[in-house]
């Protein structure tokens, strides 16, 4: 139940921001990098055009964390993929905006930056977990030998 409410977020996160997207309008900038996009001097040059873009980083990242919530354990083999997925979209995003390219809209490439930046959380996540199962796995054997 709890993973169908994720995928609906995600769903009204991506649907609210093409909308807002709509009612902005199309915007031509040039940043030297995605990240300085959510400063104040852009949020108050572009306020619908922020929000839409941090809604669909959130829907990203909420579809990308349930994608992987379905692989059962493989914690580190997550965080691993996770920060690889991280790293490349990061990159990509740098790219687009360094060259000018427009494969994605800007909008687009953006989002695509800042979820990057919220799938660390994902990759810490799973890292912690992977500890904790590798030492209940170190723990639970002696327990087992101690109780026979």
């Amino acid at each position: 139940m709890r993973k169908e409410i994720i995928l609906a977020v995600a769903i009204g996160f991506f649907i609210l921001a093409t909308v807002l997207d709509y009612l902005a309008g199309p915007i031509a900038l040039t940043l030297p990098h995605p990240f300085v996009f959510f400063t104040k001097l852009y949020f108050d040059q572009y306020p619908l055009t922020t929000v839409a873009v941090g809604l669909r980083a959130i829907a990203i990242f909420l579809t990308v964390s349930l994608v992987f919530s379905l692989i059962e354990k493989n914690y580190f083999l997550k965080a691993a993929i996770l920060f690889v997925i991280s790293v490349l979209a990061v990159l990509y995003s740098i790219q687009q905006i360094k060259t000018g390219m427009r494969t994605t809209s800007l909008q687009w490439t953006l989002s695509i930056a800042h979820a990057a930046l919220l799938l660390v959380l994902t990759i810490f996540y799973n890292l912690i977990l992977g500890l904790i199962t590798g030492v209940k796995e170190k723990i639970s054997p002696d327990e087992d030998k101690n109780n026979e």
